[in-house]
């Protein structure tokens, strides 16, 4: 359980663990609809508890419009949002790694990058309508919250 307290017996390690934020990055093909979306996302459900970025294997450099009004429409801000590669991210010590494509994604990533590697097939909308992107919105609040619950043990208060 991730707590602020620093219990006798616990390693240093063990106590910056507990206070440093959750650290997640998400991967997808264009970093402009998937990845970013989870981004926005996380930032909004986890708060401060959590790091939250995103990336692409071969990114377009723009988030899609879609992404965009899907996002607000649900109340995610987009504020910082941008599509960026692997080489940009910061990708140290990272807890949480997750693929929106599947196990390919994470079959390129370096080997260790992030203590836990999930794979997500997330459906990629590019190019679809926004009903889609809505239906993708969707799926990837509830693999999120899923997650961060796991990972925070509960102690957030998702809205």
């Amino acid at each position: 359980m991730r707590r602020h307290h620093k219990r006798v017996g616990a390693t240093q390690e063990d106590y910056n663990r507990r206070v440093d934020p959750l650290k997640i990055l998400y991967v997808c093909i264009g970093n402009s609809c998937r990845s970013p979306m989870a981004e926005a996302m996380t930032r909004s459900l986890g708060g401060d508890r959590v790091e939250a970025r995103s990336a692409g294997l071969a990114p377009l450099g723009w988030i899609a419009e879609p992404t965009i009004a899907v996002l607000e429409a649900r109340g995610f801000s987009t504020d910082g949002l941008s599509s960026k590669g692997l080489e940009a991210v910061e990708a140290v010590d990272l807890d949480v790694v997750v693929s929106l494509i599947g196990d390919h994604g994470l079959n390129v990533l370096p080997p260790g990058m992030g203590v836990r590697r999930e794979a997500w097939p997330i459906p990629d909308p590019f190019g679809e309508d926004e009903v889609f992107y809505l239906e993708v919105a969707r799926q990837l609040e509830g693999r999120i919250r899923r997650l961060l619950g796991d990972e925070l043990r509960g102690e957030l208060l998702l809205p």
